[in-house]
């Protein structure tokens, strides 16, 4: 059986001292040198959560190759494998599976998204190395690499006859004038429903009851809760926020104009102790301040438990730097960022200057150690319990997720009549369709504009109404026999 573990690593390429840290995979036989090689040619233009996905399919992949014996087969290889990755590799009505991997059914979603990171990294390795691998090479650190070379090869080879079979579902893709494919395990068509929002009526209960423990309140989840129900943000972004980002609107005085600067490529907080060798302020990227001041990387390169994610989108640059901006909907809710922000900033203070290695906003300010970097998966559990306080669950499908918190914010927009345009910027995505997925009317809107018509056509007269009558019970009774009858 494939025995394999992910580690986190740090990889070096130069004498410069600088290093890449990336997931790897340890095989029997060592490191894959091959995915490594991947992983730090597409280290700047890719997310670390991106590698841990792909790391994830080559380590199905060298699972299935492992349990059969035939290796890389050709075109069967690729199209066994994406159907056990369908069905899972479970004979149910024995209860057992010879190939020993126990897999289940992942589905054509979670499928297909396995094989595109496949297809990527084996078109990647083709481009690099277009001749057939020999079997007698060194392959580096691991035997493992001539599996992947040798998969990488017969991809590109069968590359015709396998965009009809290796994805799951590629009639997503089907051009105008091409023939429908005759797959029946092809994931089904679904409405654009926007998933629910956080309820509007339970925010300030879980700002002023949730947040509360021990007649304290968490001042400093109360201010994440906020930037992401009244700004929109994404939970990860709040966790790049500098103590410098926030100040008051000289437009609007009384609430906090915030902005988020990108965690790398953003401008440096003016700090008074970061100067050059003649003492002069120095000016350049929180990526190069992070670096000199504390010896950090930016938190969007990090795997470990400080990392928070970047997703891009639209950045701004008026105030210098590249950055997103919190665009207050409704405006109460920046008055009360600004308050809130004073009480957390004296909890701050109370803190050993020394114990804040870090610019960050949002640290530990009751529990060791004090003054650390807040992580986001502490939030998560506070934001939980949180709502466990004021009777609710977090769950997706009712809307009390984290993420139904930037839901509510374009909700809040859309019901507002605010242009798409608008609601785009506000949100700081790259095009319209992005916010599709924000805007869409959900089910209850849904039976709100149903009756709202059936109110118009009952409106409209005696004629019209005659077509819509009531049915009563006897009828009903009737039409039912009728229907059995048949």
């Amino acid at each position: 059986m494939f025995e394999s573990t992910v580690v986190k690593a740090r990889v070096y390429t130069d004498e410069t001292g600088v290093f890449y840290e990336i997931p790897v995979l340890l095989t029997p036989n060592g490191s894959l040198g091959s995915l490594v090689d991947y992983f730090v040619a597409h280290w700047d233009i890719r997310s670390p959560q991106w590698m841990i996905k792909v790391v994830q399919a080559v380590r199905l992949f060298l699972e299935y190759l492992d349990a059969h014996s035939d290796g890389v087969d050709g075109q069967d290889t690729f199209q066994n494998f994406r159907q056990r990755l369908l069905t899972g590799s479970i004979d149910h009505t024995a209860g057992s599976d010879p190939s020993g991997l126990w897999w289940r059914p992942r589905g054509p979603k979670a499928s297909n998204r396995i094989i595109c990171n496949l297809t990527d990294f084996f078109s990647w390795w083709c481009s690099k190395h277009p001749t057939r691998p020999n079997p007698t090479a060194l392959w580096r650190n691991s035997s493992y690499d001539y599996l992947v070379a040798q998969a990488a090869y017969e991809y590109r080879r069968n590359q015709a006859f396998l965009g009809h079979t290796w994805s799951s579902f590629q009639e997503t893709s089907r051009k105008p004038g091409m023939p429908l494919s005759t797959k029946w395990h092809r994931t089904p068509a679904v409405e654009k429903e926007n998933p629910p929002a956080f309820p509007e009526d339970r925010v300030m209960d879980l700002l002023f009851k949730g947040f509360k423990v021990a007649g304290k309140y968490n001042y400093r989840d109360m201010l994440i809760t906020l930037l992401m129900n009244g700004a929109g943000f994404r939970v990860s972004e709040p966790f790049h926020l500098y103590l410098w980002d926030v100040t008051e609107d000289p437009k609007c005085p009384g609430s906090a104009l915030i902005l988020i600067h990108h965690p790398a490529w953003g401008a440096a907080p003016n700090d008074s102790r970061w100067n050059d060798a003649t003492g002069v302020r120095r000016k350049g990227n929180r990526a190069e301040y992070l670096a000199e001041m504390y010896g950090l990387t930016p938190r969007d390169w990090a795997l470990g438990t400080e990392g928070a994610g970047w997703k891009g989108g639209m950045h701004e640059t008026q105030f210098g730097g590249y950055y997103k901006q919190a665009y207050w909907f409704i405006p109460e809710f920046a008055h009360l960022f600004w308050d809130i922000w004073h009480k957390y900033i004296e909890q701050v203070r109370q803190i050993d200057p020394a114990s804040r290695a870090h610019p960050y906003a949002f640290m530990n300010v009751g529990r060791a150690p004090k003054g650390g970097i807040y992580k986001m998966g502490k939030f998560e559990v506070s934001h939980t319990a949180a709502l466990e306080r004021i009777g609710l669950v977090s769950s997706k499908r009712l809307g009390t997720s984290i993420h139904g918190h930037r839901h509510a914010y374009a909700q809040r927009l859309r019901r507002a009549g605010i242009p798409k345009e608008m609601i785009r910027r506000f949100m700081h995505h790259t095009d319209l369709a992005s916010q599709e997925v924000y805007t869409q009317a959900d089910q209850e809107e849904c039976r709100e504009y149903l009756a709202a018509a059936i109110s118009r056509l009952n409106a409209m007269g005696d004629s019209s109404r005659t077509k819509f009558a009531v049915i009563d019970s006897e009828s009903v009774g009737v039409m039912q026999g009728q229907a059995w009858n048949r």
